[in-house]
C-alpha cells in the first residue's frame, strides 16, 4: 500500500512537472531524456544492484533496441507500439546470449566481457551502411498510437512517463517476488544461495534478460524522441554514465535510478553555458558520493527524511494530542512534585485491578480492556507511569526501581490491604519489582509479555534507532505495529503512537538501559502470591524460554503461551484478555 502511494505521488509529479514549463519545450525534451535513461539505469540496477552481476556494456542493449525500432518504423512502417515490444525482446535475446558465457565469469572478467560486447555492437553498427554507418539514422519517425502521430515534445513526454511508471511498478513487484528474492540471495552469497536450492544459472540469465529488455525499450524511446541516432550515442561512455547513475543514485534502489539520472543527464544541460568542464563537475560529484554517501544519494535522502523531515510533523502531532487532552475530565494523583495520570473503566464499585503499561506506551494500551470490564466485578485502573503519557516528567534517574517506587506511591493513595496487579512488557518488570518490595500486599499478579527478572539486553546498535523514534512518528508507528501483528480490532495504533510521542525524551533510550541494569532472580522466592505469565506465540521480543528462569524461581508461577498473539494480547484480542482476567483473578459476571 505504501509503495502504491509512492507511485501515485511519482505519477502526479510527472504529470504536473511539464505543465510548469509549457513555453520551454527544450526543458520538456530534457525531462523526457531523464525518464528514458532512468529506464535504462533501472535495467542495469536490476543486474548490478539486485543480482550482483557487473556490466559495462549496457549501452549496447539501448543501441540494439534503438536501431531495431528505427529500422522497422522507418523502412517497414511498423506501428510504434509493436516495435517497442520487439525492441525489448530483441535486446533481451542478446541479453540471454551474453548471459551464457557470463555464467562462468565474475568480477573483473565479467566487466571486461560486457565491455567488449558493448564496443563490438557499436563498431558493427558503425560499419553497417544499412544502419547509416558512422553518420547514423536521421528522420526516425515520431511515435504513434493507434494511427495518431505524437509529434510534440509534451506528447512524447507523457507517453514516456506512462511507460516509465509501468516499468517501475513491474520492477518493484519483481523485486518482491520469488525471483527478486533469488536475485538478492545471489548478490549476497552465491554459495549460500546455491545451498538454499536456488538455481544460480537460471536467475543470472533472468537478470541479464530483464536488464537487456529495459535497455532495449529505453533505446527505442530514445530513437523516437530525438528522431536521430548514431553509433556514438551508444558508445562506451554511455555505459560508464549509466553505471555512474546507479552508483550516484544508489544501488538496489528504484528512486536512486531517477536521482542518479537527473544528476547525470540534466546537469550537463544546465551547465552547458558555463566554462567549467563537465568532467570536473562529474568527477567532483562522484568523489563526494563515494566518500560521504557510499550507498548512494537515495539512501542518504532516506536517512535524512527519517532523521529530520518528520520533526515538524511530530511537533504538530504532539501539540494536537496535548490540546485534545481534557485535564478537567481526567484523574490525577499528586505525589510531591510528580503528577500521575490514570483512567478507570469497568464496574465503578468493583474490585480494583491495577494495570501498568510497557515501554513506548501509556494507559491507553488497556483502553480496549477497560471498555469491556463493565460486565465484570472489576474496576480497572490504568496508570500512566511518570514520564509517560499525560503524567509529569520527573527529574530523576530512569530505573525500574524508581518506577516501582512511584507505582507504590500511586497505589498507596487507594488505601488497599491487598491488590491485583497487571503489568505489560516494561510494566511487567516494574510490577514484579513492586511485588518483591511489597510481597504481602499482592493478591495475584498477571504479567503480559513481561521483561524477565534478570533483565532484558538491547543490542547496542539498536539505541540510535530508539532515539530516532522521538522525532519520527512513521518509524515509531511501524515499530509499535509489530507489537500486535495478529490484530488491532479497536483501531488503536494511531492513538498509541501519539501517546508514545509524549514520553520523556530521556526515556526513549533510557528505558532500554534501565531494563539492562537489574537482576532480582535471587529475591523471587519471597513472592508467594500466584503469578501468571502470558506470552504471545508470535512475540519476537519475549519468549517462553526467556521467562522460564523467572517462573522457575517463583513459588507459585505459571507460563501460558497464547496462540495467534504477539506482544500485546490486551490490544490484539481484548475479549480473550478479559476472559483470562476473569479466570485468573476469580472474576464473575456483575
Amino acid at each position: 500500500m505504501k509503495n502504491m502511494k509512492n507511485f501515485i505521488l511519482f505519477a502526479a509529479v510527472l504529470a504536473i512537472l511539464p505543465l510548469l514549463f509549457l513555453n520551454q519545450t527544450f526543458l520538456i525534451s530534457i525531462f523526457s531524456q531523464v525518464l528514458i535513461f532512468s529506464i535504462a539505469a533501472l535495467g542495469l540496477n536490476v543486474l548490478i544492484g539486485y543480482a550482483g552481476q557487473i556490466s559495462i556494456g549496457h549501452a549496447a542493449f539501448m543501441a540494439l533496441g534503438a536501431y531495431l525500432s528505427a529500422v522497422l518504423t522507418k523502412n517497414f512502417n511498423f506501428p510504434f507500439l509493436i516495435t517497442i515490444f520487439l525492441a525489448g525482446g530483441f535486446s533481451g535475446l542478446f541479453g540471454l546470449i551474453l548471459g551464457f558465457p557470463a555464467l562462468r565469469l565474475k568480477g573483473f572478467y565479467l566487466a571486461i566481457a560486457t565491455m567488449a560486447f558493448g564496443v563490438a555492437v557499436e563498431k558493427i553498427v558503425a560499419a553497417s551502411d544499412f544502419l547509416g554507418g558512422h553518420t547514423g539514422m536521421t528522420n526516425v519517425p515520431n511515435p504513434d498510437l493507434f494511427g495518431i502521430t505524437i509529434s510534440t515534445d509534451l506528447g512524447k513526454y507523457y507517453l514516456i512517463a506512462v511507460i516509465t511508471i509501468i516499468l517501475f511498478i513491474f520492477a518493484q513487484n519483481l523485486m518482491k517476488s520469488k525471483t527478486g528474492r533469488a536475485f538478492k540471495a545471489i548478490r549476497e552469497s552465491e554459495f549460500a544461495a546455491r545451498s538454499s536450492g536456488i538455481n544460480i544459472s537460471k536467475y543470472k540469465l533472468i537478470a541479464f534478460i530483464i536488464s537487456a529488455v529495459y535497455g532495449g525499450i529505453a533505446g527505442a524511446l530514445y530513437a523516437h524522441t530525438i528522431n536521430y541516432i548514431a553509433p556514438t550515442d551508444f558508445a562506451l561512455g554511455l555505459s560508464i554514465n549509466l553505471l555512474a547513475m546507479i552508483v550516484v543514485g544508489g544501488l538496489a534502489s528504484l528512486s536512486g535510478n531517477v536521482i542518479g539520472t537527473i544528476l547525470m543527464v540534466a546537469i550537463p544541460f544546465f551547465f552547458s553555458r558555463s566554462n567549467v568542464p563537465m568532467s570536473i563537475i562529474f568527477g567532483v560529484m562522484l568523489i563526494v558520493v563515494v566518500l560521504f554517501f557510499p550507498r548512494g544519494l537515495s539512501y542518504a535522502l532516506y536517512i535524512f527524511q527519517w532523521k529530520y523531515l518528520w520533526r515538524p510533523y511530530v511537533w504538530i502531532r504532539k501539540k494536537i494530542r496535548i490540546l485534545r487532552f481534557k485535564e478537567e475530565k481526567s484523574m490525577f494523583v499528586n505525589l510531591g512534585d510528580k503528577k500521575i495520570h490514570y483512567e478507570t473503566g469497568g464496574n465503578p464499585s468493583g474490585e480494583p485491578l491495577f494495570m501498568v503499561h510497557g515501554n513506548f506506551a501509556s494507559w491507553r494500551w488497556y483502553e480496549p480492556a477497560l471498555n469491556r470490564l463493565k460486565d465484570t466485578h472489576f474496576r480497572g485502573i490504568a496508570v500512566d507511569l511518570p514520564g509517560f503519557g499525560d503524567s509529569s516528567n520527573p527529574e530523576r534517574e530512569i530505573t525500574i526501581e524508581n518506577y516501582a517506587k512511584e507505582l507504590e506511591g500511586f497505589i498507596n493513595t487507594f488505601n488497599l490491604k491487598k491488590i491485583n496487579l497487571v503489568g505489560h512488557s516494561l510494566g511487567g518488570a516494574v510490577c514484579l519489582r513492586y511485588a518483591l518490595n511489597n510481597p504481602d500486599k499482592i493478591n495475584r499478579l498477571l504479567l503480559i509479555d513481561s521483561a524477565p527478572a534478570d533483565g532484558l539486553i538491547t543490542p547496542e546498535e539498536y539505541y540510535p534507532v530508539l532515539n530516532s523514534y522521538q522525532h519520527n512518528r512513521g518509524l515509531l508507528k511501524l515499530a509499535l505495529s509489530g507489537m500486535f501483528p495478529s490484530n488491532d480490532p479497536d483501531k488503536m495504533l494511531n492513538k498509541l503512537t501519539d501517546d508514545a510521542l509524549l514520553m520523556d525524551p530521556r526515556a526513549f533510550s533510557g528505558n532500554a538501559r534501565a531494563l539492562e541494569k537489574y537482576n532480582y532472580l535471587d529475591e523471587l522466592s519471597k513472592l508467594k502470591a500466584p503469578v501468571l505469565f502470558l506470552v504471545g506465540e508470535k512475540d519476537t521480543l519475549i519468549t517462553e524460554s526467556l521467562l522460564k528462569p523467572t517462573a522457575d524461581r517463583l513459588p507459585n508461577a505459571e507460563i501460558k503461551v497464547l496462540d495467534n498473539a504477539g506482544h500485546a494480547v490486551n490490544v490484539e484480542d481484548p475479549e480473550r484478555f478479559i476472559n483470562i482476567l476473569k479466570d485468573f483473578f476469580g472474576g464473575k459476571e456483575a
